[in-house]
């Protein structure tokens, strides 16, 4: 009887849930129910058998509704049988071993026939809650390669051929793999093995060895002698096929015919300076070098280099040179050099919030850094911007001072970076970076609040969400329109008008555009339709135009002069908080270290009379006690957003200008938007009554 590695556990958890199962239904079926209601009792557990089903104690949703406590399987080279007995908690269906080509036959459960029906590619029978015991029956032509089991098998007695294998091999996807009892070698038999490797002078240095392997003839099990340098760790393993690496660095793997690709991952636990290649497959082999000239610069001596692509070497390695390796020839690697004195440039990638404040006197800035570091080190935040958060993967970070200049040090190749900051210069200009850093990519956005307005930018190569932004052709064509109407029907002067109205409506909220052309044009019908009942139809549509034109104008005057006195009402249902948060948290509520922690932070820092600061030294204690800057507190309001972009790399010395305008500006506008659009309307209806006027005069001559 084989106890399988990993089920022991695995048997006595589930054995104690299969006890706490039965006890759960016992339960529930003692529960006592109101005779009104039993007769409810199977529709409402119907399809809920699942339910009383024992689950692992860390996860209730994770039922074993289905256990198979012991199988028994008798292969020979014609035949075998299988028998599996276990528990089912709920009725389902249960897996059978076999698969397409060796499907089960005859399988009876207490003398009773079963119906085997293929599910998910798999032979299973239905069977009911409960304690089972199933026996079946193979018949085929050859003994099969392997063959797949059900999961959740807790004991497994296996014999092949009449031999009991004590130590049967599973695969991941659940495939038990039988052993021949035959080892004859058939002429079929061929195996081909080229090996490429891949050197990376990594810290520490690694082998990537890639086998193409060509298999013809039966399945059966090979052995690749000494492939692997003696001086190594085997790191990983991709194979389409069961491996196992010995003692001696040999390959025993059980291979099927076909074209296939097995990669081993090594590592030199010692620095290697000369290499003896005693571990090739055949005589020579190609071999691929990967530098790492900012660790070091090597020269490789005692081998002759090839043509990657000649040399079919694997895909992912010909960007690599490549060399051929005799066997038994050393190679050494020539240390020329130690680290890269000009590394690559930085590439770092900025995406930045602003908030501006709602009296307009700065910016609260959010800034996220990520990229790879090569040269610089250190990263200060050149002014005006003050510094005062700094986080390196949800670390916070000390702020020291360098030359004037607040920053922190950068510790490791691979940056991800999280600032918060303040900017109380003029807020029309801001720097686009504001770091001693130009970025190869820069992404941004502006929050305003209400009341504020962004006419236009520049020093920015997108943006969106502008008001000059939001004018496309189709909307001066609409405009020009009704300007064009208007000028035709008064004169110049109103045609100016309606050009500033146009210029400052038109893409205000629920602002009246096509109905201003609707109105023009029932007006301008009036004009040229003769005397009798066409011109009475008109007029008729003139009152349905001016109706409908005050249903769109009138809302949109009252929510201008809404938003012009109160801009937090522009938008219905949108609280707008700005958390004020303190300029440091401190960890503890005990008065004692708050007290210590501030007399800390005083000495520390200076504060000014605006409540901001600027750190001054270093603060040196213990870790456990450290206290490290937390900054501002960041809005969580989100009101107008500007999204600003850029194309390509952004200099640190580059400007954003903004053209924003102010709440009180705003409330002007809202006034004169009223003010224009009231006299237009009155003129328009004006002009509609000189030409009644007119027609009547004529009309009496």
């Amino acid at each position: 009887m084989l106890i399988i590695n990993k089920t022991i556990k695995l048997s006595a958890f589930m054995i104690a849930f299969l006890i706490g199962g039965q006890a759960i239904a016992k339960n529930v079926n003692n529960i006592y129910i109101p005779d009104v209601l039993k007769p409810w009792k199977e529709w409402v557990l119907y399809n809920k058998e699942d339910f009383f089903c024992p689950f692992e104690y860390h996860d209730e949703k994770n039922k074993h509704c289905a256990w198979i406590s012991h199988m028994k399987i008798d292969f020979n080279e014609k035949s075998g049988i299988f028998s599996m007995r276990g528990i089912l908690f709920a009725k389902q269906w249960i897996v059978l071993p076999g698969q397409n080509n060796y499907w089960p036959i005859s399988v009876y459960m207490k003398n009773k026939s079963l119906a085997v029906i293929e599910k998910n590619k798999r032979p299973s029978v239905f069977l009911q809650s409960g304690k089972f015991s199933i026996k079946g029956e193979f018949i085929y032509k050859r003994l099969p390669e392997a063959i797949f089991l059900p999961e959740n098998i807790g004991l497994i007695d296996l014999k092949v051929n009449g031999k009991k294998i004590s130590n049967p091999f599973f695969s991941k996807d659940n495939r038990l793999w039988l052993k021949k009892n035959s080892k004859e070698n058939l002429a079929g038999n061929r195996m081909h093995v080229r090996m490429y490797r891949l050197i990376t002078d990594d810290i520490p240095m690694t082998m990537t060895h890639h086998l193409k392997i060509s298999i013809s003839g039966m399945s059966r099990e090979e052995t690749i002698s000494n492939v692997i340098p003696e001086s190594s760790i085997i790191m990983n393993i991709k194979s389409p096929f069961p491996i196992q690496i010995k003692e001696n660095k040999h390959l025993r793997i059980h291979v099927r015919p076909g074209e296939w690709n097995l990669k081993i991952t090594t590592r030199f636990h010692k620095n290697i300076h000369k290499l003896i290649p005693n571990f090739l497959v055949g005589p020579s082999e190609i071999w691929s070098f990967k530098a790492q000239n900012h660790l070091r610069l090597v020269k490789l001596k005692g081998a002759n280099g090839v043509d990657p692509v000649i040399s079919d070497v694997p895909q992912n390695f010909r960007n690599y040179p490549a060399y051929k390796v005799l066997k038994n020839q050393p190679i050494i690697f020539q240390e020329e050099r130690r680290g890269d004195p000009e590394p690559l440039p930085d590439q770092l990638k900025l995406k930045r919030t602003l908030w501006l404040d709602f009296d307009g006197n700065g910016y609260t800035i959010n800034d996220k850094i990520t990229g790879k570091v090569n040269r610089n080190w250190r990263i200060n935040m050149a002014a005006p911007l003050e510094l005062g958060r700094v986080s390196f993967n949800g670390k916070d970070q000390l702020i020291t001072l360098d030359n004037n200049k607040s920053g922190v040090e950068i510790r490791t190749g691979h940056l991800n970076m999280i600032v918060d900051a303040r900017y109380s210069e003029s807020i029309k200009n801001i720097p686009a970076i504001g770091w001693d850093h130009s970025m190869n990519n820069v992404q941004a956005s502006l929050n305003l609040p209400p009341g504020w307005r962004l006419f236009s930018a520049s020093g920015v190569d997108n943006i969106s969400g502008s008001w000059f932004e939001q004018w496309q052709l189709l909307d001066f064509f609409i405009a020009l329109l009704i300007v064009m109407a208007i000028y035709h029907l008064k004169n110049y002067r109103w045609a100016i008008l309606t050009l500033i109205t146009m210029v400052i409506t038109f893409h205000e909220p629920i602002a009246p555009r096509l109905t201003w052309l609707h109105l023009l044009a029932v007006i301008a019908l009036i004009k040229v339709v003769p005397e009798g009942r066409i011109k009475s139809m008109v007029k008729v549509w003139f009152v349905f135009a001016i109706v409908l034109f005050s249903v769109y104008v009138l809302p949109f005057m009252m929510y201008q002069i809404r938003t012009g006195f109160f801009p937090q009402l522009e938008r219905d249902n949108q609280p707008v908080e700005l958390n004020q948060a303190p300029a440091f948290r401190l960890n503890s509520s005990s008065p004692d270290l708050m007290k210590v922690r501030k007399k800390i932070l005083a000495d520390s820092f200076n504060y000014k009379q605006e409540k901001r600061y600027i750190p001054k030294k270093a603060i040196q204690h213990s870790v456990s006690d450290s206290v490290v800057q937390t900054g501002p507190g960041l809005p969580d309001w989100r009101w107008h957003k500007i999204q600003m972009n850029w194309n390509g790399p952004v200099d640190k010395s580059q400007v954003i200008k903004l053209w924003l305008i102010s709440p009180t500006m705003n409330w002007i506008l809202s006034i004169l938007r009223v003010i224009f659009v009231g006299i237009l309307l009155i003129g328009i209806t004006q002009s509609y009554k000189q030409q009644e006027k007119s027609y009547s005069i004529s009309f009496c001559h």
